[in-house]
């Protein structure tokens, strides 16, 4: 055991020695005001909510590594809260006093060295934040990184839950973790609708390169992918949720809540493959209706570059070209039958648009050596712009004479649709050409 790992335990030792719990605090309001505390040595409880966590730590000197907790070993501090000490200091961060109090990684550092931690010299890393509704409260867990050794900080929100109220520091817990050597290569099945997976396999390979390592750090990437939904590094960004898998990402999803000129949205990011070493990316960020005060610019919904070579070289498009925006197949299809291709239509009978719309773009009947793409699709206040791009041989060169009806459809979330205003829905072609307008309100 080196010299600075024997200081740590000896000041939590002492401390509990001295006062049967410990008193965590810089100012003369105490942070927690400690009871006797359960025996040190119990390690009964553990922080199950963290298990198999990756966490990105950043060092003093800059560099950056990746730590998987696995487990806790025994708990070094317990600390029992008082009420009447805890609600002088929420009335402190009421009149904008002590606001690092509403941060739990602030409130770690502010305490350092009370618990043998070096401020200075250790990294400190929130991998943990849940607000529970039905609790009241919540809960968040830092990685301290000290010398070889590592500790799991538990901290509460003892009165009430919110990006208002103040984290107090509960107990401390000695955290086994694990440095993965090499990369784990992706587990890359069933995928997330509506992702571009060409851009997030190249964004998953320079990770695994040991590139933009920030890519694995949901509140990094909310920060850096949220520009493209207007929002800025002035914006609060907040971990509300994190599960290992849900019905949208089986490998995982991660709920932001960013505070943008005084409202709050969310920001919904998945894992779109597995493993250890993942990238997180933005599925989509809900309460961008457009009102006062909602992030401007375009937002980029969906995005491809693989049409990029496409050219059409005929002079005009086939008889029956068109677009639709399908919600609802069994409602649609009927009135859709005189002017959508019924081969169109049988490629979206087993799509589920239960929260989703089809936006579609086909070719009349032609050649299978012509072919059409959607490559972007794009909101800005309440006009919905889908890019199409087509695709026919040059002059002269040799076209199949089989009959068929190309179509690409791309999935888009409901709720644009379901802010009580219509969207102005327009397809443009290559050269600009507008196949289409509607306006969609659900």
């Amino acid at each position: 055991m080196n010299l600075k790992h024997k200081k740590l335990i000896a000041a939590i030792t002492g401390a509990a020695i001295i006062s049967g719990g410990f008193v965590p605090m810089l100012s003369p309001l105490a942070l927690a005001a400690a009871s006797q505390s359960a025996p040190a040595a119990n390690g009964q409880q553990t922080a199950a909510e963290v298990f198999a966590t990756e966490a990105v730590i950043t060092e003093n000197n800059g560099a950056t590594r990746r730590v998987v907790v696995n487990n806790t070993g025994k708990q070094t501090i317990a600390v029992a809260l008082e009420k009447n000490i805890v609600d002088q200091l929420q009335q402190e961060a009421n009149k904008g006093r002590q606001q690092w109090l509403l941060d739990p990684v602030k409130v770690v550092k502010a305490n350092a060295a009370k618990y043998g931690f070096d401020a200075k010299q250790d990294s400190f890393t929130l991998i943990f934040k849940h607000y529970n509704n039905s609790a009241g409260t919540g809960k968040a867990y830092v990685l301290v990184g000290h010398g070889p050794a590592f500790y799991l900080v538990e901290l509460s929100q003892p009165t009430g839950y919110g990006n208002n109220k103040i984290w107090q520091i509960t107990s401390i817990k000695e955290a086994k973790v694990t440095e993965p050597n090499k990369p784990n290569k992706p587990d890359v099945g069933p995928g997330v609708t509506g992702l571009d997976y060409s851009k997030v396999i190249k964004w998953q390979q320079a990770v695994d390169a040991g590139r933009e390592l920030w890519r694995l750090d949901p509140i990094k990437v909310a920060k850096n992918e949220g520009k493209n939904y207007g929002f800025s590094d002035k914006d609060k960004f907040t971990v509300i949720r994190k599960v290992n898998s849900s019905s949208l990402s089986r490998h995982g999803q991660t709920d932001v809540e960013v505070i943008h000129n005084g409202k709050k949205y969310t920001m919904i990011l998945v894992k779109p493959f597995g493993g250890r070493d993942a990238i997180w990316t933005t599925y989509k960020v809900a309460g961008t209706a457009v009102t006062p005060g909602t992030p401007s610019g375009e937002q980029v919904l969906y995005s491809t570059s693989k049409y990029k070579n496409w050219q059409w070289n005929l002079p005009k498009y086939p008889q029956g070209t068109g677009v639709a925006a399908i919600y609802n197949y069994e409602l649609q299809a009927r009135s859709f039958q005189q002017q959508v291709p019924q081969a169109v239509l049988d490629k979206l009978n087993k799509v589920d648009l239960t929260n989703k719309v089809a936006l579609v773009a086909y070719l009349g009947g032609t050649s299978s050596t012509n072919e059409i793409g959607i490559e972007k699709v794009t909101l800005k206040d309440n006009t919905l712009t889908v890019n199409v791009r087509t695709k026919s041989p040059k002059p002269g060169a040799p076209m199949t004479m089989d009959y068929v009806n190309p179509s690409a459809h791309v999935l888009v979330d409901r709720s644009i649709f379901e802010t009580g205003k219509a969207i102005n829905v327009t397809f443009i072609d290559q050269a600009g050409k507008v196949l289409g307008k509607m306006n969609l309100s659900l």
